[in-house]
C-alpha cells in the first residue's frame, strides 16, 4: 500500500494547523516527551551543532527542550505545511529558524555538522521504501556522537483516521523500525512501545547514537 502523496499530507496539516498547534498545549505535558528530550539533553550536551525537528508542527517541541533543558543550543525545525511553520516561527521567534521543507531532504544542512535530529509522529507519512532513505539522510548531517530520537505510531497496516481525512498514512513494528535505524548506521539505545492515553495506537519511542 502507498502512503498519500507529498501535496496531500500538506493539506491536511495546513487545514489542522490551528486544531494542531491548540491540541499541542495540553499535549505537550505528557511526561514521555520531557523525559525524552531530558536524555536527548544529556547525550549532546558535549557535541556542538543544531538540534533539528524534522517535521516540527506548531513547534512545540523545539519550544519544550528550549525552555526545559538548553536555551543556547540552536534550533532548527522544518515541517511540509506552510501554516504549521507560521506557527512554530511565531511560537519559537529568534530562538529558531524554521523553513518549509520534507524530512526526506536535509539538503540545506551540511554533512556531520548537528548533533541530534528528532522525528516525532511523522513517518507514518513515508512509504516503506522512502524510510531507510530518510533516516540515511538524517545519519549524514549528524555528527559522530549525535543523537536520533523517533516517535512513531506501532502496528501494521494503515491508519483510521476516520471521517477527518483520506490520507493514507502506515504504521510500522518497533522491531522494523529499529532495524532501518541499525541499518543506517546508527545504534539503538533505546527502542520501547507505550500505550498512548485516548488512543486505539501505541507508539514507539526510539532513541539512537551515530557513532
Amino acid at each position: 500500500m502507498n502512503t498519500s502523496s507529498e501535496e496531500e499530507v500538506r493539506d491536511l496539516y495546513e487545514e489542522s494547523a490551528d486544531w494542531y498547534a491548540k491540541m499541542m498545549d495540553t499535549e505537550i505535558d505528557l511526561p514521555v516527551y520531557r523525559d525524552s528530550l531530558g536524555r536527548l539533553s544529556e547525550r549532546i550536551a558535549g557535541i556542538p551543532g543544531e538540534l533539528i525537528d524534522t517535521s516540527c508542527g506548531s513547534g512545540h517541541m523545539l519550544s519544550l527542550y528550549n525552555e526545559t533543558f538548553d536555551s543556547e543550543r540552536p534550533l532548527l525545525g522544518i515541517d511540509l505545511s506552510p501554516r504549521m511553520v507560521g506557527i512554530a516561527s511565531s511560537r519559537l521567534g529568534p530562538r529558531a529558524t524554521v523553513l518549509i521543507g520534507d524530512m526526506r531532504d536535509l539538503s540545506a544542512v551540511e554533512s556531520k555538522s548537528a548533533a541530534a535530529v528528532v522525528s516525532f509522529f511523522a513517518v507514518h507519512h513515508l512509504g516503506p521504501p522512502d524510510i531507510p532513505f530518510t533516516i540515511q539522510e538524517w545519519h549524514r548531517v549528524l555528527r559522530s556522537g549525535g543523537q536520533l530520537l523517533i516517535a512513531a505510531w506501532e502496528g501494521d497496516g494503515p491508519i483510521d483516521y476516520g471521517d477527518q481525512s483520506d490520507v493514507v498514512a502506515l504504521r510500522y513494528g518497533s522491531e522494523d523500525v529499529a532495524n532501518w535505524v541499525r541499518n543506517a548506521g546508527f545504534v539503538v539505545n533505546r527502542c520501547l512501545v507505550q500505550s498512548v492515553e485516548d488512543m486505539e495506537m501505541d507508539a514507539i519511542y526510539l532513541e539512537g547514537t551515530k557513532p
